[in-house]
């Protein structure tokens, strides 16, 4: 190890650092984008009509007060933002105790004195604790966001629909069980890490996410999330295929479900951002199940497998890109409305 920062959160992967780097500049801003725009959208929209101005079911469509699709994704991007702020913590991390590195033990000494400050750092238990929550609200609000769809395309005189009310109340359990959960089996990965060796330097336990060799219970938890979290993309997916030949094979729904432009955009986003989060939970659980099979797979170690673990996040890039970019004349319709309606 030449420098401090070969011993900061990157370890000797400039490759990780790069990564890591480039994910949180560009979803940082790009979700709080995203999350002002819903609100200014909302905000002007909620005046409209409270200013008793003709009811538009047009206009409410891009509500995220008045439609249940659009409070999800809604959510979704408050999830692919907590995902940006735990990138963002590693980048800011791997800087600071570089800096603080330098600073402790100077230009004069000794690798094997170096102590593990970083991994036992109550900004690395909040890393963890973030990137539990962001990919608990994943998994779950993908699920949401495919069964919500799949019940507006397939059965779409369905008294199942999930409605306003509905969705308030799934997302706060979720919101509730996601933070409750990541902070139980932060703070139990974050003591065990406190109990190993001071010098011990792996580029997973680094990236202070969640270690199943931490506890039984860690590991359980950490499987069982990967487990679900795999089936239920797979699902989602599953789903989404079934709404695309029904889709395809009435002309009449089609009309019906995607009566205008800015409709057809919702479902695109919404079918995009399934299949992107899904498609991060395949390399991680071939991995996985790869390294189950053969106990000599080091994962601790390996900057593939940290690459692949920092890929988990990538959808906390592509989601905001998408909304931005497909959204851009809903935006611009919803303006013309309003100065229409004046």
């Amino acid at each position: 190890m030449s420098n401090f920062s070969s011993y900061s959160v990157f370890l000797d992967y400039n490759v990780l650092r790069g990564l890591c780097w480039s994910m949180a500049v560009i979803s940082v801003p790009c979700n709080i984008i995203v999350i002002i725009r819903f609100l200014l959208i909302n905000s002007r929209l909620s005046r409209k009509l409270s200013n008793k101005i003709l009811f538009s079911p047009y206009r409410s469509r891009f509500s995220i007060s008045h439609n249940p699709s659009i409070f999800l994704l809604f959510n979704v991007t408050l999830g692919d933002l907590i995902s940006s702020l735990y990138l963002l913590l590693l980048a800011i991390g791997d800087v600071a105790y570089t800096n603080y590195y330098q600073h402790l033990y100077g230009s004069d000494f000794n690798h094997s004195t170096i102590r593990n400050e970083w991994g036992i750092s109550p900004l690395c238990t909040l890393s963890r604790i973030l990137s539990q929550v962001a990919l608990l609200m994943s998994i779950i609000l993908t699920f949401i966001v495919a069964v919500d769809r799949f019940i507006l395309v397939v059965f779409p005189r369905s008294r199942h629909k999930i409605t306003m009310k509905r969705a308030y109340i799934i997302t706060t359990v979720s919101w509730l069980f996601a933070i409750a959960m990541s902070i139980a089996v932060g703070l139990l990965s974050a003591q065990s890490a406190a109990r190993r060796s001071s010098g011990y330097f792996k580029s997973f336990s680094q990236l202070c996410h969640v270690e199943p060799s931490t506890s039984d219970f860690v590991y359980k938890i950490s499987y069982l999330e990967l487990f679900i979290g795999f089936i239920i993309h797979i699902i989602s997916m599953i789903l989404y295929i079934i709404m695309y030949r029904k889709l395809k094979q009435s002309q009449q729904m089609f009309l019906t479900i995607s009566s205008n432009r800015a409709e057809k955009r919702i479902s695109i986003i919404l079918s995009s951002i399934v299949l992107t989060n899904a498609s991060t939970y395949v390399p991680i659980t071939l991995i996985a199940i790869v390294s189950n099979v053969n106990p000599s797979y080091d994962t601790e170690n390996n900057q593939f497998f940290s690459s692949v673990v920092l890929l988990l996040y990538i959808n906390a890039v592509i989601n905001p890109i998408l909304f931005i970019s497909l959204s851009a004349k809903i935006g611009l319709s919803t303006r013309k409305i309003g100065q229409n309606s004046d």
